[in-house]
């Protein structure tokens, strides 16, 4: 499936010149973002802010021609090719930059859909702390592999679709304290958890009625370990749903932040052939606890030093969320050796 068929998008015939001018590949843009002082969480359906306010001058934003993307390299990815209002980008190999704001998304470098070559092009990454979707009206949340990898982000793509309908989940979801997104996700294959391994028995991983989940969650940051700021969340619905009551259960224990290191993952279990629940989305694997007070405290140290006061603290956590029976698998380093430094909780 190619983003031609998907999108609808028309190729451009009028790029040549430009596709060796102005290329962003400066350091990684993709490891953070920048993030509002402030946001509304809630199922609260906002109007989305003007196309002016969502990456404004910038890798992203509204334009009607070339001019409008005042940068190095800068042009419009205009209406007439599939654009709503248009859409700022330039050229990439691999990363592109960003700018850190309260109104900026990060970015993310994929093969241009509008041009046959296979040359990059650069595109605003998801951000629900700007709008209520993610993106710019017109654009839906889509999963998108970085161009030559397999590394995958939430990009802003042109909605040409139908609107999802509801369902029993969302409709749950909409009842609870928390914003979220429904994102255009295909198929993806998985690959073996462990290189060598066997092959998967189960080639293809779904989520069932994906979600971008905002954070905060009942004042709980979750942020991946690779990330240096807090980010959205891809999981199935009924882990949106599970992690909203993760969120409630921590907060009164002075927890601000929870540091993981992957949600949907797209790969067997280790050293199996079978396909791991984090290829449905259904599960997250948490590293550390960030508390109002004092340093992260990581999962490890209930392996390292069980009877210190870290190791005391992660034990009374892992005990709290066990007992709530939020959910149905709870691997930690008290049962599995394979899990020294890291929670799995999973949602069957």
């Amino acid at each position: 499936m190619t983003l031609l068929v998907v999108l609808g998008l028309q190729w451009r015939s009028d790029r040549v010149g430009r596709a060796d001018g102005g290329h962003l590949d400066n350091p990684p843009g993709d490891a953070g973002q920048g993030r509002p002082e402030s946001i509304t969480t809630g199922n609260v359906r906002r109007n989305p802010p003007a196309d002016l306010n969502f990456n404004p001058g910038w890798i992203g934003s509204a334009c009607r021609s070339d001019s409008d993307c005042e940068y190095p390299g800068g042009f419009c990815l205009l209406d007439e090719e599939g654009f709503p209002r248009g859409t700022c980008s330039a050229r990439c190999h691999k990363y592109c930059p960003d700018r850190h704001g309260q109104l900026f998304s990060p970015t993310f470098c994929i093969e241009d859909p509008t041009w046959a070559d296979g040359q990059g092009i650069c595109l605003a990454r998801c951000n629900l702390h700007i709008t209520v979707s993610g993106c710019r009206p017109g654009y839906v949340c889509t999963s998108m592999q970085r161009l030559g990898q397999t590394t995958t982000r939430m990009v802003c793509l042109p909605d040409n679709g139908t609107p999802f309908p509801p369902t029993e989940c969302t409709r749950r979801l909409d009842a609870l304290p928390v914003t979220y997104a429904r994102p255009q996700m295909a198929d993806d294959p998985t690959h073996a958890a462990r290189e060598g391994g066997p092959a998967p028995a189960q080639p293809i991983c779904q989520i069932d009625t994906p979600v971008l989940l905002a954070t905060p969650i009942h004042h709980v940051d979750f942020r991946h370990q690779a990330e240096r700021l807090p980010g959205n969340l891809l999981v199935a619905c009924r882990l949106a749903l599970a992690l909203e009551k993760l969120g409630r259960l921590l907060e009164p224990l002075n927890i601000v932040e929870v540091e993981h290191n992957g949600t949907y993952v797209c790969r067997t279990v280790a050293g199996s052939a079978g396909l791991s629940a984090h290829g449905r989305g259904l599960a997250i694997d948490i590293t550390a606890f960030q508390r109002t007070l004092g340093t992260s405290v990581p999962v490890s140290s209930m392996w390292r030093s069980p009877d210190g006061a870290q190791g005391r603290f992660i034990r009374g956590v892992l005990d709290r969320i066990a007992a709530s029976g939020i959910f149905t698998v709870v691997l930690s380093p008290k049962n599995s050796s394979s899990h020294r430094d890291h929670l799995h909780l999973e949602v069957k």
